[in-house]
């Protein structure tokens, strides 16, 4: 079955640990401003080394999209648009999110679904509060892998 791990001591996939989303999510996100040249938000994202940003109205705090590298790419680069157009004209409308107390097995079976890379994260109150990635989870798993007994090797003393 697609997205599920093949290892059968996997923890998280078995579901036994209750791990969710804010276990993993990255708390502290940068957003931008949809007047904010696609320019200026791409240095965003190389200064805070994500591939994605969320565009909200300054003072009022409302998420209208999210800018990702791939909408660069594809939308500036790919067309020739300037440099200086506004993130506005770009970026992803629509967006998906899940809830910090979310299962994060639900998180990435709906990553999977929207064939998504990451998802928003908002707090009780439906206010951003993080941002929950592939990466994330990955380095999540690894953490588990390396921490998990392997069949057949026993328990190390």
């Amino acid at each position: 079955m697609a997205g599920t791990c093949r290892r059968a001591v996997c923890s998280v996939c078995k579901g036994e640990d209750g791990m969710k989303v804010r276990d993993v999510m990255t708390r502290q996100v940068v957003t931008a401003s949809p007047n904010d040249s696609v320019q200026a938000v791409a240095r965003l994202m190389a200064d805070a080394e994500t591939g994605a940003i969320p565009i909200e109205v300054p003072g009022v705090g409302n998420l209208v999209g999210v800018i990702t590298d791939r909408d660069i790419v594809l939308r500036v680069v790919a067309e020739g648009l300037a440099s200086t157009t506004a993130v506005s004209e770009i970026m992803s409308v629509g967006i998906e999110g899940c809830l910090e107390e979310d299962d994060l097995r639900e998180a990435v079976r709906k990553m999977e679904e929207l064939n998504m890379r990451r998802l928003l994260v908002y707090d009780n109150e439906r206010q951003l509060s993080g941002i929950i990635t592939l990466g994330d989870i990955t380095a999540e798993y690894r953490d588990i892998a390396d921490t998990e007994p392997r069949p057949g090797t026993g328990v190390q003393t």
